[in-house]
């Protein structure tokens, strides 16, 4: 019966507050009697009015607050319970790492083991951001490294970017990875992306002399051509066997792509190696390999020699291209023969 008159009353209650609002109300005056004495208290039409639309609004206000405060709770609710949930994945996901038959059965915690968890899952979170830091540090010590390195080795921008478009790509996104977590973000993740852009380069270099045991005889770049007497632009480096050992290897695993006599160079072998990079094998007694041979450290595409119109003595003229620019082999090889050495020191 109660529930009814309650029903009733709310179903009207939008009717009775908009008559309350919307009435024309009249002077009125309130006659009281105390003692056989008359005393008369006048209630104008605006006071009515005035009383009536503020209770109406307080009633409204105090309404809506009791709504937000409702939904406020039932909306902490729904929070704590998911955060329960939560935690009690996280609960089961630390005792399955520790107990090799977890039980599959709902875990429940209090609210101190759940504290205890967040405290623990924290003290991690603040651990592994430390580790991060002091990672970042060094990933930036040795970026610097490597660019000094590279900046001695006289590669140009041109010919490291050369380096970086032939590198082989796909499968991997480093931005989902640092999208999805929040420690590789900013300057983490810019000298990520740097220190591996540039490791993409110095991998990629030739980290071995085709010959163990060598002097240079000519070296790279500007001298008098031996034949001719003029000035011109040596694209390589001439080598001697100190030991006799005649045996010339790839300076990096490639394939050949080209083993003939060139009337200048002689006998000549070219390997393609990865990213843009060729090596070149002149003036060479004979060709051991043929084209679209897959030759490694190894291999022997030749014995030294004494071929070709420019050649004056028997010597080995190398070569090692990027896009087709040649660079200085010597420099290169020792870059990148620095950078096996820091990485052996790593590991």
């Amino acid at each position: 019966m109660l529930t009814r008159r309650i029903f009733t009353a709310f179903r009207h209650l939008p009717r009775l507050v908009f008559d309350g609002w919307t009435r024309q109300y009249e002077d009125a005056r309130i006659i009281l009697e105390q003692n056989a004495e008359l005393h008369y208290f006048n209630l104008s039409a605006g006071v009515q009015r005035f009383l009536v639309r503020s209770g109406i609004l307080m009633t409204a206000i105090m309404v809506v607050a009791i709504f937000v405060l409702a939904s406020t709770s039932i909306g902490l609710m729904v929070s704590r319970h998911k955060l329960e949930k939560s935690h009690e994945q996280v609960y089961r996901a630390l005792l399955s790492s520790a107990s090799d038959s977890a039980s599959d059965e709902p875990q429940t915690m209090s609210d101190e083991q759940m504290v205890a968890l967040a405290q623990t899952i924290r003290d991690r979170d603040m651990s592994i951001r430390r580790f991060v830091d002091t990672s970042m540090v060094a990933v930036a010590d040795e970026n610097v490294s490597m660019k000094s390195q590279l900046e001695s080795s006289g590669l140009t921008e041109k010919i490291v970017r050369i380096i970086q478009q032939n590198a082989a790509n796909g499968g991997f996104s480093m931005d989902d990875d640092v999208k999805n977590n929040p420690l590789l973000r900013g300057k983490v993740a810019d000298e990520l992306a740097t220190n591996r852009s540039l490791r993409e380069v110095l991998y990629a270099l030739p980290s071995v002399m085709p010959i163990p045991n060598y002097s240079v005889t000519s070296d790279f770049g500007i001298r008098r051509h031996p034949i001719s007497g003029q000035i011109h632009f040596h694209t390589g480096v001439d080598l001697l066997s100190q030991t006799g050992d005649e045996k010339v290897h790839p300076v990096k695993p490639g394939v050949v792509v080209i083993a003939q006599y060139n009337e200048q160079y002689g006998n000549m072998v070219v390997v393609r190696h990865t990213n843009g990079v060729e090596s070149l094998y002149g003036h060479l007694a004979n060709i051991l390999v043929k084209v679209g041979d897959k030759v490694t450290n190894e291999s022997v595409v030749g014995n030294i020699g004494n071929t070709g119109s420019s050649s004056t003595g028997k010597h080995l003229h190398l070569e090692i291209l990027i896009g087709g620019y040649p660079v200085n082999p010597q420099k290169v090889i020792r870059t990148a023969q620095y950078v096996q050495q820091i990485q052996n020191q790593q590991h």
